[in-house]
C-alpha cells in the first residue's frame, strides 16, 4: 500500500548532530495512541527504541509510559523542553539520539508528501 493517506513515517538516519532523521505525520494528538503505530512503521534496521522524549505542546495526552504491543513493558515517555515543538526524540538501545519532525496531524496530504520526500524515498506505510 503507497497511498498518500496511508503514508505517515519517512526515515533516513544521519549521524550529523542537529539534523532530523525522519519524518512523522500521526493521525491524531493522541500520544497514547500514535506511539503505538510509531514503533510499528520503524524500520527494523533503524534500531531498538528504548525510550521516547516527546514535546508537550504537540500532544493532547500526556502520558509517562506507553504500552507497546509486542513489547516487554512499557516505553518511558519524557519531556523535550517547553518551548520544543514538532519533534520527538528517540533513544536508542544503543544510546544513539534520533530526531524526528512531528507534522501536525491537520497538516494537508500535498503539504505532508512533500516534506516526508525530503527524507528520500518511500516512507514507510504505518
Amino acid at each position: 500500500m503507497t497511498t498518500l493517506d496511508q503514508t505517515r513515517l519517512a526515515v533516513r538516519l544521519s549521524y550529523a548532530r542537529h539534523t532530523f532523521d525522519g519524518a512523522w505525520w500521526p493521525r491524531s494528538r493522541s500520544l497514547s495512541t500514535e506511539l503505538v503505530h510509531l514503533f510499528a512503521g520503524w524500520p527494523v534496521g533503524a534500531g531498538h527504541i528504548s525510550r521516547v522524549f516527546v514535546a508537550r505542546a504537540d500532544w493532547d495526552d500526556q502520558p509517562t509510559t506507553v504500552a507497546i504491543p509486542g513489547r516487554r513493558g512499557a516505553v518511558k515517555i519524557g519531556l523535550l523542553p517547553a518551548d520544543t515543538r514538532d519533534q520527538l526524540v528517540l533513544i536508542m538501545l544503543d544510546g544513539q539520539r534520533r530526531s524526528i519532525a512531528v507534522l501536525p496531524p491537520t497538516t494537508t496530504d500535498q503539504v505532508a508528501a512533500q516534506l516526508m520526500r525530503g527524507f528520500g524515498g518511500t516512507p514507510t506505510v504505518v
